[in-house]
């Protein structure tokens, strides 16, 4: 027998195979898994049947889930898992707290209450001791001022980082008087030493003594409490200092052993200070310990608030997209009625009717969900490209922005959401058919029911609310960086060259060495050509270094609040004049004001007007600082912004520079034309004076730039999404009208054949989209007017309820939706009666 006929042969004893195949489906235990393979398969192929329907659909939803891959994967990063450290749930930082008057110093303490508690606690596994610093590196090229920090031996082992090269700090390297040691990070070891494989042991210069290099660590490890640092060496306190227990200025965190509550280990540091204040009552009164996540203490700091919000913004852009893709769905299966009614005719049930659209949407949803990925990988890159470098290196201790597991999760579980979410209206709405009027109906297309238009319009008013509230909340940010621009800082930064240092303190232990470098890089700079002027200071806006003191009026009568904080910056004659500083009332700094002098002080306009509101401040005195020096105010300047350009005021006093010399110095040159071109004999004049002396020179313009470039990057993101709400609310106009249009025909045929114009039909059609804007425009002015709360604290002079912000933007969303309906509206216009009454 052949194999054909043995084949013939074996089938015919077999039987029915078709009848076999139905018989195994009634047994199966899993007939839903097939029903839904076959519903994918053909969904597949009806997507592809419509090419066009299918990209702009894609297209709408890989916007509006891109947007939001991008901004999680941020948020995923620097709020969801800010620590990248092992069990970094355990890492708690430490913050004295006065519970008399509710001050509270932030991650700090003194030594001798750290030290103590170190050695009695129960609930930490190790207790941790730093400090940030900018050191002078010398030797093997130029000098360079590293950012670093001092840390106890302990460091790197709490937070279980480990070296790539060498090791870790020991107890014996933390002692006063050892030998002195360094570990270097990865960047600085690559870029200044080239990767020098025998780095360990090798000697390098830091502040002019001598480190032996011990380790080097990976580049991916930061601290994000310390900002950038490229070294660290050990804290070694001496024992004086280790003794201290009248400030708080040393910074501390912990690691909770296994088991061990946050809640317990603030009560037992809680036990703890109870027994300080009774042993020492002049300097632990009233004082405890605050013990917070290390992870929510990051969280909570500036950056995350503007994230979020930003995450809400793009999750309303999503919804815009979901409603758009639901409403063309909608139209979509009002053309497939036929084809539905056939089907339940020939015993289709609604829910399975209903099952095939809810599986053709939930198909849609994931291929945008795939192009989402996409746009947000694309997005996670240009948000990068707008953070400047510099800021880019603090912000990687936050951990890596990237398409990690649970940003793909995310993404996935979102566009499968929003399929199940706005793809249940489309499939219960068009299954539910009268299937002998569908039938015989004599175009073979059912125009659908006014539930589904209902629907639809319902969706568009949706789209358009959210997308005012969208705009709106854009434009007062928008408005609010136009402010502050235009408003400045309180000085002219252009042509301002800044040339920033540490002297270090072996070199220049004493104030007359500290004053004379000074004096001395100010003369060689004044000689520079082309610069117009030249001052000092021991810091400079936004430039980094700050430094604040308590103040009190002298020869007042108590009142409550005088004493107050305020800024401390300590001047040389020209500084006010080289910045462009205003000078309100009194006199500036000059040559008379020197060493032995009488001291004397200026003071900011916003701290005169709180002290002397209605008196003259000017022979006036007052007190500040640790050694209650008292001075007289000699003048009023203008306030200025310190930290960003959206300050709402802050304090400063100012000091000659010749009666308090400072270890930190920043020169501020004003060239008469582009501060760069005089950059590099900014700087050989500095290196005249001392050629070992690390510097870093920039632009007063770019460190404003820099120090406010999250905001920037906000706004920027606000604009954009802003910008894309607006296009998806026209879209969704423009496809509800085309599409009522397109049902319409007959209508619209009918009037123009009983005498309507053109202009009473464009005005028809373009009435209904303005209908249904304006009471999108309704709802999104009211939610808007509760959701802009939340950006007051973004806000500079700029009121979350702008009156001109909430009547410009409905009446752009007016206007737009006029020329969206214009299109739908013209086609209407063209309608022949005769070809429209005899299509229907």
């Amino acid at each position: 027998m052949s194999r054909k006929e043995a084949t013939y042969a074996a089938r015919r004893e077999f039987g029915n195979v078709t009848l076999v195949e139905e018989d195994s489906r009634t047994v199966w235990r899993w007939p839903s898994v097939e029903n839904l393979l076959m519903d994918i398969r053909y969904s597949v192929r009806m997507l592809r049947k419509s090419p066009g329907f299918t990209i702009v659909a894609v297209l709408t939803l890989a916007l509006g889930i891109g947007a939001n891959t991008a901004i999680f994967s941020c948020i995923n990063a620097w709020i969801i898992n800010p620590l990248p450290y092992p069990q970094s749930d355990r890492l708690m930082v430490f913050a004295t707290h006065d519970k008399k008057n509710g001050w509270t110093g932030e991650h700090v303490t003194s030594p001798a209450d750290f030290f103590d508690f170190q050695k009695q606690n129960t609930s930490f596994e190790q207790s941790v001791a730093w400090t940030g610093a900018s050191l002078n590196l010398t030797g093997d090229g130029s000098p360079e001022l590293v950012d670093g920090g001092r840390v106890t031996w302990n460091f790197f082992d709490t937070l279980g980082a480990k070296p790539i090269l060498g090791r870790t700090f020991t107890p014996d390297d933390d002692r006063s008087g050892s030998p002195h040691v360094v570990i270097l990070s990865e960047g600085l070891w690559q870029g200044r030493y080239d990767g020098d494989p025998k780095i360990i042991g090798r000697n390098v210069t830091i502040g002019g003594e001598a480190y032996t290099v011990v380790g080097v660590m990976p580049g991916t490890f930061q601290f994000p409490l310390m900002g950038i640092a490229n070294l660290w060496t050990p804290l070694a306190l001496t024992d004086k200092q280790r003794a201290d227990r009248g400030g708080s200025w040393l910074p501390a965190f912990g690691r909770l052993k296994p088991g061990v509550a946050q809640e317990q280990a603030e009560a037992e540091a809680g036990v703890f200070f109870s027994g300080l204040e009774k042993q020492f009552p002049q300097t632990n009164a009233n004082l405890t310990w605050l013990v917070n996540s290390m992870t929510w203490d990051i969280r909570r700091k500036e950056g995350a608030p503007e994230l979020m919000i930003v995450f809400v913004t793009v999750g309303l852009i999503l919804l815009i997209a979901c409603a758009n893709v639901a409403n063309l769905v909608l139209a979509r299966a009002t053309s497939r009625t036929r084809e539905f009614a056939v089907r339940g005719a020939l015993g289709a049930t609604e829910g399975r009717l209903a099952r095939q659209l809810l599986t053709e949407s939930v198909l849609l949803f994931f291929l945008g969900g795939v192009g989402g990925t996409l746009f947000g990988f694309w997005g996670m890159k240009l948000i990068e490209s707008w953070i400047p470098s510099r800021i880019r290196g603090y912000m990687i201790n936050y951990g890596h922005v990237d398409l990690d597991f649970m940003t793909l999760a995310f993404t996935l579980g979102i566009a499968l959401l929003c399929g199940l979410i706005f793809g249940l209206a489309p499939a219960f709405e068009n299954t539910r058919l009268d299937v002998n009027r569908t039938l015989k109906e004599a175009s073979g297309q059912a125009s659908g029911s006014k539930r589904g238009a209902r629907l639809r319009q319902i969706f568009v008013a949706g789209e358009i609310a959210l997308a005012v509230v969208v705009l709106i909340s854009t434009t007062l940010l928008v408005k609010s960086f136009i402010i502050s621009v235009r408003t400045g800082p309180g000085f002219n930064p252009a042509n301002v060259m800044t040339a920033q240092l540490a002297l270090p303190r072996p070199k220049y232990i004493n104030d007359s060495q500290r004053r004379n470098f000074g004096e001395e890089v100010l003369a060689r700079l004044r000689a520079l050509p082309g610069v117009a002027s030249v001052g000092a200071a021991s810091n400079i806006p936004f430039g980094g270094f700050g430094q604040g003191v308590v103040v009190e009026a002298v020869r007042r009568p108590a009142q409550p609040g005088e004493r107050t904080g305020a800024e401390f910056w300590a001047a040389s004659p020209g500084y006010f004049s080289t910045m462009q500083i205003g000078l309100v009332k009194g006199r500036l700094f000059n040559f008379a004001d020197s060493q032995g002098s009488s001291p004397v002080v200026i003071i900011s306009q916003s701290f005169a007007r709180e002290f002397w509101p209605d008196e003259d401040p000017i022979g006036r005195q007052i007190r500040f600082g640790e050694q209650h020096t008292v001075s007289t105010i000699v003048g009023v300047v203008g306030d200025i912004m310190r930290n960003h350009l959206r300050e709402r005021g802050s304090w400063q006093i100012y000091v000659p520079l010749t009666q308090f010399p400072s270890s930190t110095l920043a020169f501020v040159v004003r060239s008469s034309a582009d501060p760069t071109m005089i950059a590099t004999a900014i700087r050989d004049a500095i290196w005249s004076v001392d050629h070992d002396q690390p510097l870093s020179l920039a632009p007063l313009e770019t460190l404003i730039a820099v120090v406010d470039a999250g905001y920037r990057v906000v706004t920027k993101l606000m604009v954009f999404f802003g910008t894309l709400a607006m296009f998806l609310g026209t879209f969704g106009i423009y496809g509800v009208m085309a599409h009522l249009v397109s049902q319409r025909i007959h209508e619209i045929g009918i009037r123009v054949a009983l005498g309507a114009s053109s202009v009473q039909v464009m005005r028809m059609v373009i009435g209904s989209g303005l209908q249904l804007a304006v009471v999108g425009i309704a709802v999104g002015i009211f939610v808007a007017l509760g959701a802009t709360r939340s950006l007051a604290t973004l806000l500079y002079q700029v009121a979350p309820n702008d009156p001109l912000t909430f009547v410009a933007v409905p009446i752009l969303f007016v206007a737009v939706a006029m020329a969206a309906c214009y299109l739908p509206a013209r086609r209407a216009m063209q309608v022949d009666p005769i070809v429209a009454l005899r299509y229907e």
